[in-house]
């Protein structure tokens, strides 16, 4: 079922809790528009440490209702449990990364039965999605939009938030790919990252959900900005082949050429070290600054 609120006779600003499981608490607000008109849903925290998208998120809590059509629902906090643990990544109450459990199961973990919610409430009825990201506490990154790969009403969405990269993925596990399933155009954005937000950071996010909302007809108002140029991409990510102490030789921006160094993993005792390479040539998108990394964990993302 999809969300729903008592609302009194011209209440078209609410904001609450709702409570997708016993004891889970979310923070919500709906704002209605003054006519009818399509319904987007906007979710940010599901890392519950990415601040710049969940600040975001709360600051799109104040459009007024005269200024839009339609309906906007925003979920600020998905993972509430991590946001107040400032936790980055997993969901405290399972360990898991819920942005990998979508579409979720209702009979499954926490982070799975909370995904399911989103899917089957949340989700339901709405004409778009939008998830707000940024990089974890251990990430830098670049701005960019991702969309399921191969739907264009997405890459059309995505393009139309105005970040100069946007990303084809087709990587399971993720909201906006359940979105997409549900036949909605579903979206991500990412901005900011390391456990800080900015002015800018947290602007590119409110500036690129509100041109999505005029692209789908929702802020009629909105001045006609003109679309930068953008690139569309794939994102080749390269992973540690090994544990040890990280350090990067690049940066989100650089440009680097197949076979030039990424970072060097040294050992935890002893003088061994491992050279990571590029195996593509492109722009960073992203890149990971902790100094501790994991085998099998992600180190740098690039645009090819």
């Amino acid at each position: 079922m999809p969300i729903h609120v008592a609302a009194s006779a011209g209440q078209n600003h609410w904001s609450g809790y709702v409570e997708p499981q016993p004891g889970l608490a979310l923070p919500c607000t709906i704002i209605r528009g003054r006519r009818k008109g399509p319904k987007l849903l906007v979710t940010a925290g599901v890392h519950g440490a990415e601040y710049s998208s969940i600040e975001a998120a709360r600051r799109l809590t104040a459009l007024s209702p005269e200024s839009i059509l339609g309906e906007l629902t925003i979920l600020p906090v998905l993972n509430i449990k991590a946001f107040w643990a400032h936790l980055p990544y997993v969901n405290p109450l399972d360990g898991k990364n819920i942005n990998r459990v979508f579409p979720g199961d209702a009979k499954g973990s926490a982070s799975e039965r909370l995904a399911a919610w989103v899917v089957n409430s949340a989700m339901s009825g709405m004409d778009g999605y939008v998830d707000l990201h940024c990089g974890d506490i251990i990430e830098a990154l670049l701005p960019f939009a991702i969309f399921r790969d191969g739907d264009a009403r997405s890459e059309e969405l995505a393009a139309a938030s105005g970040l100069s990269y946007v990303v084809r993925s087709s990587a399971g596990g993720h909201s906006y790919g359940a979105a997409t399933a549900m036949g909605i155009p579903g979206v991500l954005l990412e901005s900011g990252g390391n456990g800080l937000w900015s002015e800018d950071s947290v602007g590119l996010l409110v500036t690129g959900v509100e041109r999505m909302l005029a692209k789908l007809g929702m802020l009629p108002d909105a001045a006609r900005a003109t679309t930068p140029a953008q690139r569309i991409c794939r994102m080749a990510v390269t992973m540690a082949p090994a544990s040890g102490f990280w350090h990067p030789a690049v940066s989100p921006g650089v440009t680097v050429e197949r076979g030039a160094t990424l970072g060097v993993i040294h050992d935890l005792v002893g003088s061994g070290q491992r050279t990571i390479l590029a195996d593509h040539a492109g722009p960073v998108l992203y890149h990971v600054t902790s100094l501790a990394i994991s085998e099998g964990e992600p180190l740098v993302g690039v645009a090819i």
